[in-house]
């Protein structure tokens, strides 16, 4: 509990760190299901808390969270769910505002390459195609 009591925490992360503990699967299945009974992991609230702070802290793109969360076997449902709730507006200028920051440490020697860094950029911190260009049209009209 001590775990849960510092930060979210889903099934399979609580999981892993139980078996990291030499403990058995039936015990493993009872300890998951009395930490779900008392709220000590609730999944909705990992998935909201995991999404919020992957936006804001470490500015990831919506298509690396949904990995990182498919990979942590979070419903599909339940992603689908908290990302819709994403602004995509407010998304969009956080991504142009990195861009923009990218931009000026870009070395290339057409605008062409530029571009495409910048799309490169954009697809390692997991936005969509469709995302990255709509940043890398709106960074063109700031300037």
């Amino acid at each position: 509990m001590n775990w849960c009591s510092r930060r979210e925490l889903c099934v399979s992360d609580m999981r892993m760190r139980l078996k990291k503990l030499e403990v058995d699967d039936n015990s493993i299945k009872k300890i998951i299901a009395k930490l779900i009974e008392e709220n000590f992991i609730n999944e909705e609230r990992f998935v909201r808390a995991f999404v919020n702070d992957k936006l804001k802290f470490q500015k990831w793109g919506i298509d690396k969270i949904k990995n990182a969360l498919y990979i942590k076997k979070i419903t599909t449902e339940l992603i689908k769910e908290v990302i819709s709730e994403i602004d995509k507006n407010q998304y969009i200028t956080q991504l142009s505002e990195i861009a923009k920051q990218k931009v000026k440490y870009i070395k290339a020697s057409s605008d062409f390459e530029r571009e495409q860094k910048l799309l490169r950029f954009l697809a390692s911190k997991g936005v969509s195609g469709e995302d990255a260009y709509k940043v890398l049209k709106n960074i063109k009209k700031l300037d």
